[in-house]
């Protein structure tokens, strides 16, 4: 931790997430042209969206201690120079399955970036602006999801779905050079940085709080999925509105947990931890049932749809602010975060299924239930966590 905050490097770090975050949701926007052009069927679809998530799901640990051992810095240009090779490879792909292979190239380097990310961003900051700035980085996946959605539907009925994919590797180059020359250099070598503990022992070494805010945010991962996942068909299905009017109501209700992260790192330091999880939650459970409601009229149903969503945004933002509190020393921060990026990415994975499962068998109705039982279950961890940390 810094004694005076680099925001300039901060910001740059940032950066380079949400340029991330974007390559999550880009396949989507691009979905009719790409599926045309690729002969592309729903299934393979549905893997070429999500593989990008299974490095985190299967490798989060792993990668955990190599950040520790390589240093965040190293990790941090490895992952992007890594997304980048993918992209380029995606975006002259001639064939489906080279394009899964670059997709799977494209989610170890997100890896490397998420974990490596916030933990240059706790080793940057001072401790009086640790919870703003991580709070800021809890706004990153939001953010580049919705620019990827806004500007990837247009540029890709404009100009394909080849453009589109060139432009997001384009965007990578600046933010690279600006975290080039922001990012201070990773201090000792990687021995002297791994010195004291192998790879098992840093991981074994992590205290409970850090499992239990790591299922916390599978628990607030849920929460988002059964959101903004089941809202567009909510209202194509309830409202009757059409596919575009419908994904983008969702995307703007998306941007709501923006805010909710910045209001979480303006208060963070005023308010005690506990309370603030807990005047979330409440929010949360106030808002399930209105914005699912049967009869609700669209504008009740979005209103509360967007409530819930910036609720959630000051949940994310107090698990990542969580880390540097919850772990006794700065090198168990990179384990930390690559255990919540794996437990929040096995939620990613399994989420939808398990969601779109329950609403088929039971009706609407389950879907705020599920919402009321995921916001209990990370009030649970979360406060089990601060408790352990005691």
């Amino acid at each position: 931790m810094a004694t005076k905050s680099n925001w300039k490097a901060i910001l740059a770090v940032y950066l380079i997430g949400v340029a991330a975050a974007a390559q999550v949701g880009r396949i989507v926007p691009a979905a009719n042209s790409l599926r045309e052009d690729m002969a592309m069927g729903l299934s393979t679809y549905g893997w070429m969206v999500s593989l990008i998530t299974c490095a985190s799901a299967v490798l989060g640990l792993v990668a955990g201690y190599w950040v520790v051992r390589r240093g965040p810095r190293f990790a941090l240009f490895a992952g992007l120079t890594v997304l980048f090779v993918g992209l380029v490879v995606a975006t002259a792909s001639p064939s489906m399955t080279v394009m899964l292979f670059a997709r799977v190239a494209e989610g170890l380097g997100y890896l490397a970036i998420v974990v490596a990310a916030p933990t240059l961003i706790a080793r940057e900051a001072s401790a009086k602006d640790s919870a703003r700035s991580l709070a800021l980085w809890g706004t990153f996946f939001p953010l580049g999801i919705s620019t990827a959605a806004i500007t990837g539907g247009l540029l890709s009925e404009l100009f394909g779905w080849r453009v589109w994919f060139g432009v997001n590797a384009a965007v990578l180059l600046p933010v690279a050079v600006l975290a080039l020359v922001s990012v201070p250099a990773d201090p000792g070598t990687p021995q002297q940085r791994s010195s004291g503990a192998d790879g098992r022992q840093l991981l074994s070494l992590l205290p409970v709080s850090a499992w239990l805010i790591g299922l916390g945010l599978l628990s607030v991962t849920l929460i988002t999925l059964a959101l903004l996942s089941m809202l567009p068909v909510f209202l194509m299905e309830r409202h009757e509105h059409s596919q575009r009017t419908a994904g983008g109501i969702t995307g703007a209700v998306a941007m709501t947990s923006i805010l909710g992260s910045l209001l979480y790192g303006w208060v963070a330091n005023r308010i005690s931890e506990n309370r603030i999880v807990l005047g979330a939650a409440a929010l949360l459970l106030a808002s399930a049932f209105p914005a699912f409601h049967p009869v609700a009229a669209v504008p009740v149903t979005v209103a509360f749809a967007a409530l819930a969503i910036f609720a959630t945004g000051v949940l994310v933002a107090s698990v990542f602010a969580a880390v540097p509190r919850l772990v006794p020393s700065p090198e168990r921060i990179g384990p930390a975060n690559g255990l919540i990026a794996q437990i929040g990415s096995v939620g990613a994975l399994t989420g939808p299924p398990i969601i779109g499962f329950f609403i088929a068998t039971s009706g609407w109705t389950a879907l705020p239930v599920m919402i009321v039982i995921f916001t209990l279950s990370f009030v649970g961890f979360a406060i089990s966590a601060n408790a352990a940390q005691r």
